[in-house]
């Protein structure tokens, strides 16, 4: 049993020693365990890097309450399990799914567990241990059997009406296909980060409007700040139009500025994205553009340099699809898509999907193009006794102009049990 997994029992085992006095902790605590049934399957051209496989990913989830008192103090913690169903040495191992073992096969399972102590004074939250952050320069990936998360500390203030304050500090991630831990890198690095500070506020000077500042500092890395703006105009009750403007300003500092071995090209990159959104009863149409800038590749943490295990990011832009992000250098890049939402008695909770991203004028000569379409469906049991049971299938097709093609699909069972 590893550190992490011993010091979360321990945790979950002070839950029960609780003083009667401290209430609000036990009664307002909840749990629940996630299971994930994951079938995944990929072609590549010309490398032959096809991989089928198949996984059970099970987490069990805690979330107390807090002490009474002026500063409350509470626990959350996390113990997941990973199990390779399907998926033999050769096949698997370019699907990022599963750790690999000592002789360089997929693992049969692994393990892992995080505790996070938590304070709250007034609308302040403090968090220690495993954070979850969903932020423009710090989010975190859900796309294999068991999703990433990272350690460290984390302040959130939503003293002031309107205004969210968020702040904090990460010292390791903890990768979606891993046993353990990862240091902090970018992609084509070999060494690594002591840390990543962070902080942003989100803005909502009305209900449709919403203004977002963030920045963030991978040290020896680079420093990345982003703006944003989300605003929804409603047309009439069942129609609206949606606006997402993204922009961000990634610069090199520290070893990475210096030109230092094992840091990575140096880092110099602006991007800007706007995505619309029209809405109308169960209709939903979607387009939008976006534009890398032409220094460098739109820059992201990302393990994958440091071994198997670590790779695997999700980056905070519209075009992260199913195979491509399409970020890099000089890049070019437009969208349409098209999603029906099926409210009706019958298959309410079923929605399907595809968007197609289109990229150009990247690469040495400038003339590069690439191109994905991914289509989606998805089902959610709304209510009754199978509530929260969920299906999703996903097929995406990829290819670029040097001839590189890629065929993706994902089916996964999802279900959430509620335990108290």
């Amino acid at each position: 049993m590893n550190y992490q997994t011993l010091l979360c029992c321990l945790a979950l085992t002070q839950i029960a020693t609780i003083h009667t006095a401290q209430a609000a902790f036990i009664e307002d605590s909840k749990a629940e365990i996630d299971f994930k049934n994951y079938y995944f399957d990929q072609d590549q051209e010309p490398n032959d890097k096809d991989s089928t496989v198949w996984g059970q990913g099970i987490e069990l989830s805690y979330q107390s309450g807090f002490t009474e008192g002026q500063v409350g103090f509470g626990l959350d913690a996390t113990a997941a399990i990973g199990i390779r169903l399907d998926g033999s040495k050769g096949k698997a191992e370019n699907s990022l799914m599963f750790p690999l073992d000592s002789d360089g096969g997929p693992t049969n399972y692994w393990t892992r567990a995080y505790p996070t102590l938590k304070a709250r004074y007034e609308k302040t939250d403090v968090k220690v241990g495993e954070l979850r952050p969903n932020l423009p320069v710090l989010s975190r990936s859900f796309a294999r059997l068991l999703e990433s998360s990272y350690l460290g500390g984390q302040v959130t203030s939503k003293d002031v009406k309107g205004l969210t304050l968020t702040g904090g500090y990460v010292t390791k991630a903890v990768p979606r296909a891993s046993r353990d831990a990862s240091k902090l890198s970018i992609k084509g690095a070999t060494e690594t980060s002591d840390g990543f500070l962070f902080a942003g506020a989100d803005w909502k000077p009305n209900k449709d409007l919403t203004l977002q500042y963030y920045v963030g500092e991978l040290d020896d890395f680079y420093v990345q700040q982003f703006v944003g703006a989300k605003h929804k105009f409603k047309i009439s009750e069942d129609q609206s139009f949606n606006t997402d403007l993204r922009l961000f300003d990634t610069q090199a500092t520290g070893a990475n500025e210096r030109g230092e071995k094992g840091y990575g090209t140096k880092v110099d990159n602006q991007t800007a994205s706007i995505d619309f959104k029209y809405k109308v009863k169960n209709h939903q149409l979607q387009f939008g553009a976006q534009q890398i800038g032409d220094d460098g590749d739109f820059l992201h943490m990302n393990q994958g340099g440091l071994g198997h295990g670590a790779d695997g990011t999700f980056i905070y832009l519209p075009t992260n699809r199913l195979l491509q992000n399409f970020t890099n250098a000089g890049e070019k890049s437009t969208w349409y898509g098209y999603r029906y939402d099926f409210n009706d008695q019958y298959l309410k909770g079923l929605n399907v999907s595809f968007l197609k991203v289109k990229g150009r004028d990247f690469g040495k000569c400038g003339c590069a193009t690439e191109s994905e379409i991914d289509y989606t469906l998805r089902y959610k049991v709304p209510e009754g006794k199978l509530k929260n049971l969920g299906f999703t299938a996903q097929y995406g097709k990829f290819k670029k102009s040097t001839g590189t093609k890629q065929e993706q699909t994902r089916i996964y069972l999802t279900y959430t049990l509620p335990l108290f």
